[in-house]
């Protein structure tokens, strides 16, 4: 398929992926409109919430990021008349993560269960538990990781879809064990935040500060060989917000700061299962056998850091 074919089928099959979203928006009863923005649609909902609809069609790496240019363009004319990014949805996370995808985008809107911190308690995971939450709930799923928290309720909960039992875990969260690291002159205690998901039809107002504290006090009281020298500067915990969904406000309101863009990364994707895999990890066998597969360039994240 020549370079202009490849184009054209892109965008017509992110207008057909619109359609489909716009189906589930009539269904839930959100009013909505669908404006092109360079030569691509993006859903713009009563709520607020604009939605870029990305179809999965590139047969090359060289096709993915052409097209991840060609949507950052209008991103970027979307930026220009209305402020904030908005949602990216790709074909392989609507097909493969259905009604979790649903929900989170019906909690971007304000249909959700309001639950609040204060109303509930942190507690330690056993790494099945972690596991589990993460691989259902989490968009990149369960990683390696040193300290794994929940966040149970102590009180029920109800909302839009039906009330939340006391002893539920409505969110979880992953860190890294820490490495020293050495900034102008001085050494830091430094941990991952890895990875942070809550239902996906609840908002936890507080909950990743709340989980953020525990793990602090967790963490630091185990560091007093670390504060034994006047070399030590303190801790910090450095996080990504990914930016298909994340304009990062929420780590700036918890403190952290910006520390600059992570490069977007190369995924192939299988057109059966429609899961994803980085370029850079396919070992030898699996990139030879790729005839049949996609490719799709994600927009990268936003690195921040707390210093404590």
């Amino acid at each position: 398929m020549g370079q202009s074919a490849a184009k054209d089928d892109f965008q017509s099959s992110c207008r057909q992926m619109a359609g489909r979203i716009a189906g589930f928006l009539d269904d839930e009863e959100i009013r909505f409109s669908v404006r092109g923005e360079s030569e691509l649609p993006v859903i713009h909902t009563e709520t607020g919430l604009r939605i870029m609809p990305l179809a999965i069609t590139a047969r090359s790496t060289e096709e993915a990021h052409e097209f991840r240019i060609l949507a950052e363009n209008a991103i970027a004319e979307a930026e220009g008349k209305d402020k904030g990014r908005p949602i990216i949805i790709t074909e392989d996370r609507w097909r493969s993560e259905g009604d979790c995808i649903r929900r989170r985008l019906l909690a971007h809107m304000g249909i959700f269960t309001h639950v609040f911190a204060r109303n509930c308690e942190v507690r330690k995971l056993h790494k099945g538990e972690a596991a589990d939450f993460m691989n259902r709930w989490h968009s990149y799923g369960d990683a390696t990781c040193r300290y794994r928290l929940g966040l149970f309720l102590k009180k029920p909960a109800r909302g839009a879809n039906g009330e939340l039992q006391p002893g539920e875990m409505v969110a979880a969260a992953t860190f890294s064990n820490g490495r020293l690291m050495e900034r102008g002159g001085k050494y830091y205690r430094s941990y991952q935040w890895i990875r942070y998901a809550s239902l996906p039809d609840v908002r936890v107002t507080g909950g990743m500060g709340k989980i953020m504290k525990h793990f602090l006090d967790e963490a630091i009281a185990g560091d007093e060989e670390d504060r034994s020298t006047d070399m030590f500067g303190g801790w910090d915990i450095m996080s990504y917000a990914d930016l298909e969904w994340s304009d990062g406000n929420v780590y700036r309101r918890l403190g952290f700061a910006d520390e600059g863009l992570k490069s977007p990364v190369m995924y192939r994707v299988d057109p059966i299962t429609w899961t994803r895999k980085p370029v850079f990890r396919l070992s030898d066998d699996e990139a030879a056998h790729n005839a049949d597969c996609m490719y799709y360039e994600n927009f990268g994240s936003t690195r921040y850091r707390l210093t404590i």
